[in-house]
């Protein structure tokens, strides 16, 4: 069984980080450039998913919209759930980044990325925590039904990442260097011998 990790589009706050001070981040849409960026993902992955596959989509609104024009060139067989686990990393209710406190910024910088804890919001090691709480046993249970070749997920950045270091097995302290993957890009996941290989193939040029 093959898993397909998109992150949604280009959406508005990818380009004006400000809007997450007074909207709140699961009502941000995608921009004409995500849109497009989207339909590209579609038409790639149409021809790598059969009609034994099932979708899982974030529910919020930039994820969505990715998910629902990935879902329109799949089979009508293809099932298309919602999981509210599969959401963005929560910064806080509304995230102002130009406000960031000294006593915010202390703590940050004596925690580290991985363990600081928003207010009203998350840490990474909580995204880690709903990664592995998808794969078992979300993933797990499909996997066991064998109903589907494919499952095709629909998230965010930090999901993708809190998802391949815990089926990677990375150390924490490694995480400081990785990269965010492209918006729109596809990222497959299978299994060698036991172990989950993951690789990035497809990535959409719109320049």
């Amino acid at each position: 069984m093959n898993l397909f990790v998109i992150r949604h589009g280009e959406s508005e706050h990818n380009i004006d980080r400000t809007v997450m001070a007074h909207t709140h981040d699961s009502k941000h849409s995608l921009t004409e450039l995500g849109q497009k960026q989207v339909q590209e993902t579609a038409e790639f992955l149409k021809a790598k998913v059969n009609e034994k596959a099932v979708l899982y989509c974030s529910p919020y609104l930039r994820t969505l919209q990715t998910a629902r024009t990935v879902h329109s060139l799949l089979s009508d067989q293809v099932p298309f759930y919602e999981n509210p686990l599969l959401r963005e990393w929560e910064l806080g209710n509304l995230y102002d980044f130009s406000n960031r406190t000294p006593e915010a910024k202390k703590e940050f910088k004596a925690a580290g990325q991985f363990y600081f804890r928003y207010q009203n919001g998350e840490s990474l090691a909580d995204v880690y925590l709903r990664a592995t709480m998808f794969m078992n046993p979300v993933v797990d249970r499909v996997k066991q039904q064998k109903r589907y070749e494919h499952v095709v997920i629909v998230t965010h950045a930090a999901f993708i990442q809190m998802l391949l270091t815990f089926l990677m097995n990375w150390p924490v302290e490694d995480l400081i260097n990785f990269k965010p993957v492209e918006n729109a890009s596809v990222i497959k996941i299978y299994e060698v011998d036991g172990d989950y290989q993951y690789e990035k193939i497809f990535v959409p040029d719109l320049n």
